[in-house]
């Protein structure tokens, strides 16, 4: 079973992709923010990290910057979820990173996280 953790402050939002990964057989890890994302990211080494950018605590971007100096977690897939991706040209500078614009369907979800998984 693959498994995805899911960082975001909106826990309404958060629970609701939890529960379409969970029904599609993903094992699902959930976070608030990305101080916790980073502690479960840590202990449980998930296959992908679908993650909000701005959180309270520690924001995505800090979140993948503290993952790719571990080693343990450096090359853990990570998905970025922001309603700004059109204004995100610094950002595409992060061959590991992948963005997905708010809102998505869980559809497209799928879809990023099938081409993630086959890596």
């Amino acid at each position: 079973m693959k498994k995805i953790l899911v960082v975001d402050d909106e826990a309404s939002f958060r629970k609701s992709i939890a529960s379409q990964l969970k029904l599609k057989g993903f094992g699902v890890f959930e976070a608030e923010d990305g101080l916790m994302g980073l502690e479960i990211a840590t202990k449980h080494k998930p296959d992908v990290i679908l993650s909000d950018v701005n959180m309270d605590n520690m924001n995505g971007f800090m979140m993948v910057d503290e993952l790719h100096q571990d080693p343990s977690t450096a090359s853990i897939p990570v998905i970025m979820m922001t309603s700004a991706a059109q204004a995100a040209g610094a950002w595409n500078s992060d061959v590991a990173v992948e963005y997905l614009e708010k809102p998505f369907t869980i559809a497209k979800l799928l879809e990023v996280l099938g081409r993630l998984l086959k890596k």
